[in-house]
């Protein structure tokens, strides 16, 4: 059993969190710049074998999408090309970043370490591998 790499797609970066082999844990792992993701996941992927990836997708509450929703698409297309037959799984990202900033409030990170928003992103990767892994228990 490989591990998950979760991904918290933006326009500049991208957040990374991955899980251990059993899928048991997920921890925050970086922030990439969005142009090289397809490279840091085939090094990822080269170190330790990636099982699948979780990538957060808004759903608005009155359905359809917003104006990330095209962007999100054309790196998953981008994904799938370099990572044939890999399985991409989508999650709600609703609300991960004020997750991500509420958590780092409560763990006392420094309000300078805050406003670097490369955190906050690998974070709330986190909590959207985090959400599949949930999902996923209920199966």
């Amino acid at each position: 059993m490989g591990r998950l790499l979760g991904l918290d797609v933006g326009g500049r970066r991208t957040g990374l969190a991955t899980t251990d082999d059993l899928h048991m844990i997920c921890s925050p792992l970086s922030t990439v710049d969005t142009r090289e993701l397809v490279a840091e996941i085939q090094r990822l992927h080269a170190a330790s074998p990636l099982e699948g990836i979780v990538v957060g997708r808004p759903h608005l509450m009155v359905g359809g999408s917003d104006d990330s929703t095209p962007h999100i698409d054309r790196v998953v297309d981008s994904l799938s090309k370099a990572f044939p037959g890999m399985p991409v799984h989508f999650v709600d990202e609703g609300f991960t970043s004020q997750e991500a900033s509420s958590i780092q409030l409560r763990a006392g990170m420094k309000q300078s370490k805050r406003r670097e928003k490369g955190s906050l992103d690998a974070i709330a990767a986190s909590l959207i591998l985090q959400r599949h892994l949930d999902a996923q228990a209920y199966k």
